[in-house]
């Protein structure tokens, strides 16, 4: 069963409302997001959680991955964000919410582990409907139901949503603590054109309710170690550029990485500065990573879409920022994906689409 929707629409749906009796009837709720974590869905899974224990639910998290070290702000304790080996998992669950993917991939061993061991599943995401590398869409079992709203700036403005909804607790500063970060963070800081005007208000109520919108900003992006930068400097040396400058991207080795003594994570941030350049239209990123893939982050300028071409290699995304893993050597996968998307880009020169 599946929801797609845009705007107020999805508060009259059928399926929401279904989502909506499903949380308020559940009393043990599992919440997950996907594979290396980001803002968007690591502050909605602790606005959720703080949610509802407030409403007096039994509520436990559980990641694929390790919470990252500029999210610890948001679970100063480590009691609340546990990935791998940190929480003990119910034999059963009412209810498994999965915060921002529609893909069950993305979550690794955690979907094999709780899919059948949950008697409800909730996809809720904000991302386009993705399909295999092979074309197929992606199935999902029986018990599970996607609820989706791509035109929702972020998961946090979707929860904003859906605890307008219910009712059953009020937003105290951890609630708002978690939306503001998931809203922050998936605007980039409100700059994205699919930020919308409820974006703006839930940050200025979330503010009002008692957030600190610089300690926020300090957190997350201020957290860099010298040796960062330094594998920074590295990579904008080394920034390679094609069809008269239109598309850059940066390769980075794992040999690299670690040489600097950085996470996956830590260089998250990095792709955004290939934005500057005056002539790209689409900025790329080919990261190796620890388990022997390739991980491919683009972006564009808002002018040529990405996510499709994404989707044909195994990923997906957003229509101007998309991301996917290719199990290639760091090189070949900088090869295949960069030839289609100067064919994306010839394309839209020619065709304007």
């Amino acid at each position: 069963m599946s929801l797609k929707n845009t705007g107020v629409e999805l508060e009259n749906s059928r399926e929401f409302e279904t989502f909506k009796e499903l949380i308020s009837g559940a009393k043990r709720i599992l919440i997950s997001t996907h594979q290396l974590p980001d803002g968007d869905g690591l502050g909605a899974e602790a606005a959720f959680f703080h949610y509802l224990k407030r409403a007096r639910k039994a509520v436990r998290i559980y990641n694929p991955d390790p919470l990252p070290k500029r999210y610890r702000f948001l679970d100063p304790k480590a009691q609340i964000l546990l990935g791998p080996g940190e929480v003990e998992l119910w034999d059963t669950c009412d209810l498994w919410v999965i915060l921002d993917t529609n893909d069950p991939r993305r979550l690794g061993k955690v979907w094999n582990e709780m899919s059948l061991r949950a008697k409800k599943i909730i996809f809720l995401d904000h991302h386009p409907d993705i399909q295999q590398a092979n074309g197929e869409p992606i199935t999902y079992p029986p018990h599970a139901m996607l609820v989706s709203d791509t035109a929702s700036s972020s998961i946090g403005e979707m929860l904003y949503r859906v605890f307008q909804e219910l009712n059953l607790a009020k937003i105290n500063l951890d609630v708002a603590l978690g939306l503001y970060v998931s809203v922050m963070t998936d605007t980039n800081s409100f700059r994205y054109s699919r930020t919308t005007p409820l974006a703006h208000q839930i940050a200025g109520e979330m503010i009002q309710t008692g957030v600190d919108p610089e300690a926020v900003y300090q957190h997350i992006y201020s957290s860099k170690e010298l040796s960062h930068l330094q594998l920074l400097g590295h990579l904008l040396l080394n920034v390679k550029t094609s069809h008269q400058g239109k598309l850059a991207w940066m390769e980075m080795p794992i040999e690299t990485r670690r040489k600097y003594q950085a996470s996956a994570d830590d260089t998250q941030s990095f792709l955004n500065l290939l934005l500057l350049l005056k002539e790209a239209e689409i900025v790329a990123l080919f990261r190796a990573e620890d388990d022997g893939t390739v991980r491919a982050s683009i972006k564009s300028k808002g002018r040529v879409m990405v996510h499709k071409l994404a989707m044909e290699l195994g990923g997906g995304g957003h229509e101007f920022a998309a991301g996917l893993a290719l199990d290639l050597p760091l090189e070949k996968a900088a090869e295949t994906v960069t030839r289609r998307l100067e064919t994306a880009i010839s394309n839209f020169e020619r065709f304007g689409k």
